[in-house]
């Protein structure tokens, strides 16, 4: 999807490190992503939660969080200040915690972590199933 030119972003915008800042970047989101389909919505919503939450529990720093629509899918990235990559854990059933990273890597279309300068970015993907309209011959 990084090559389709995003139809609209929503712009970086940082939140402090404090458990608030889940909630409060995962109402940004949800509200950039009004016109998506709600199963989309949601899933997205569960899975920004996941990785803000990460920050709040690992990271210790603020985060961003900026988002772009195309006309395939949703990219949403999510930038803190640690720069140990995120690991996917596979926790025993009783356990109470550390299967956010999990949740992104099944549930996402894609996913990836990238170092920045003062940090790290971690990624996901979700179609919008418009894609599915290519290469379908019509009948003329």
């Amino acid at each position: 999807m990084a090559a389709d030119r995003p139809e609209r972003s929503l712009p970086p915008a940082k939140f402090p490190a404090e458990t608030a800042s889940i909630t409060v970047s995962r109402h940004r989101l949800e509200d950039f992503l009004y016109d998506v389909p709600e199963d989309v919505r949601k899933l997205a919503a569960l899975l920004v939660s996941e990785l803000t939450s990460n920050v709040i529990r690992h990271a210790h720093t603020h985060f961003s969080l900026c988002a772009d629509v195309t006309s395939f899918g949703l990219r949403v990235e999510v930038a803190d200040g640690n720069r140990d990559p995120p690991l996917v854990m596979h926790p025993a059933p009783t356990a109470h915690s550390g299967r956010g990273v999990l949740l992104v890597s099944e549930l996402a279309d894609s996913w990836g972590t990238e170092a920045i300068p003062d940090g790290k970015l971690v990624w996901f993907e979700l179609s919008l199933g418009k894609s599915q309209d290519l290469g379908q011959v019509r009948d003329l």
